[in-house]
């Protein structure tokens, strides 16, 4: 009689094929993981550039036309402006240097450094995951997961980002820090903070895990390992007497040139750009950091502290769904977890089977034809927002646009050609010109070091 009722309350087992398939991942977790990340974004990034071959991001032309620049002999910071931290020029400058100076190839090449950027960063998310849960398919989900939100395929074939580098490094951080690898764990989250400032959150999560793991000894070397990072990026700027420059774009910029919003309009941004599809994914993999903090929660507090933590974010910077590709880790992680610690087998496939359809949909959403109900949201969220900034300067009559500058490989006379809203912002606050030839000048009456120490010098 036990034994019928047990069988009663048991969910069924997988079919015959689901059971090879799973056992198969599972043999074979990483090189499934791998091959597959690849041929996704392989398969998107052909697709994308030939329905508009050559189309270059109009962030992705300034970064790659700033390496060019600079082996003409251009200096960052002065004869350019950007927000960007130093790092994606270092990418770029050497991609300049190996394409000749021939722009096409400059592309190609930056088009095929972002795609091993983002397959990297995924495959990592897998290990991070293995490392975690020694559950192979869960695993394979977790990386593959990353795939929800179209902007991780479709993005790279647009030119280069630092946030695909952001989001490699900083993977790579807390598969470190969990491997009890402190040192390293230090260094790639000061890496992943040199291509985009939000990187530096991961740094702070990895000093955490490093002190839970190792105490102070983990924590100080993963300490050390960051600033050793942070000398490597700062210094050359430091002798060169270009610490002002960087200080100024870098890190005061960004904090005034926060735009404004209201806080039903942001809630209301994050839906427009990730779609309804995007909100269930941010459910699902959220509800993966609670089942690990039920199952062991010593284990697993930093996913769900870190996943909290980038869900905030939305409200320091949000122009896209890219800018959530940090918090994405962390969900696809979730994700992960809820598989590796599902009661029965049949629970696994059901994971996989939403993780599927939330594709499908995200992917409808970000590239249907028509949208009656995102363009609905998008109106009542702008109505909601009202505008971004209360002054912000026009562009100047006549410049060229951002991709004209690239293929054109021009020298411009002003250093300020990306003409972004932030920087039209700043420079508006700061009183500036944004017609001026050079960039990075002290924007406040008291010099850097009286106005850092608020005049206690």
């Amino acid at each position: 009689m036990a034994t019928a009722i047990e069988r009663l309350m048991t969910e069924p087992e997988p079919t015959g094929r689901l059971r090879v398939l799973h056992d198969g991942v599972e043999e074979n977790w990483f090189r499934s993981l791998a091959v597959g990340a690849a041929v996704v974004l392989v398969v998107a990034t052909v697709v994308k550039f030939a329905a508009d071959p050559f189309e270059v991001n109009r962030d992705s032309a300034l970064f790659q036309h700033a390496g060019w620049y600079i082996t003409q002999g251009a200096t960052p910071y002065v004869d350019f402006w950007d927000l960007k931290p130093p790092l994606i020029y270092a990418v770029t400058t050497l991609l300049a240097l190996l394409s000749g100076g021939n722009m096409a190839v400059l592309h190609v090449l930056s088009v095929f450094v972002a795609v091993v950027a983002v397959w990297s960063g995924v495959v990592v998310v897998g290990l991070l995951t293995y490392c975690l849960t020694d559950d192979g398919f869960a695993a394979v989900v977790a990386g593959l997961t990353m795939f929800v939100m179209p902007t991780v395929y479709a993005f790279p074939a647009s030119g280069i980002r630092p946030k695909y580098f952001a989001f490699c490094f900083g993977a790579a951080a807390l598969l470190f820090a969990v491997e009890d690898r402190p040192a390293l764990a230090g260094v790639a989250a000061a890496t992943s903070a040199g291509f985009w400032q939000l990187g530096g959150g991961l740094a702070i999560l990895v000093v955490a895990i490093g002190f839970q793991r190792g105490g102070w000894q983990a924590s100080g070397r993963t300490v050390a390992g960051g600033l050793a990072v942070a000398a490597l990026v700062v210094g050359p700027f430091v002798a060169a007497g270009l610490a002002v420059p960087l200080f100024v774009e870098t890190v005061i910029a960004p904090v005034y040139g926060v735009e404004g919003y209201t806080v039903a309009g942001r809630l209301l941004a994050v839906v427009v750009e990730i779609g309804i599809s995007g909100v269930a994914f941010v459910a699902v993999g959220a509800s993966g950091w609670l089942r690990g903090l039920a199952v062991d929660g010593r284990r697993y507090w930093w996913v769900a502290l870190g996943g909290v933590g980038y869900t905030g974010q939305i409200f320091l910077e949000m122009q896209g769904a890219i800018e959530l590709i940090l918090l994405f880790s962390f969900l696809s992680v979730g994700v992960g977890v809820l598989v590796a610690h599902a009661e029965v087998p049949s629970r696994r496939w059901r994971v996989v089977a939403v993780v599927v359809v939330l594709a499908f949909a995200g992917g409808y959403w970000a590239a249907a034809p028509v949208t009656p109900l995102k363009d609905d949201l998008e109106e009542t969220q702008a109505e909601l927002d009202g505008p971004k900034y209360e002054t912000l300067p026009p562009i100047p009559e006549g410049a060229p646009s951002m991709q004209t500058i690239y293929w054109e490989k021009q020298h411009p006379e002003m250093c300020h050609y990306r003409f972004g809203e932030k920087q039209r912002a700043f420079e508006a606050q700061m009183g500036g010109d944004l017609t001026k030839s050079q960039c990075g000048q002290w924007p406040f009456e008291d010099p850097p070091r009286e106005w850092s120490l608020g005049g206690w010098v």
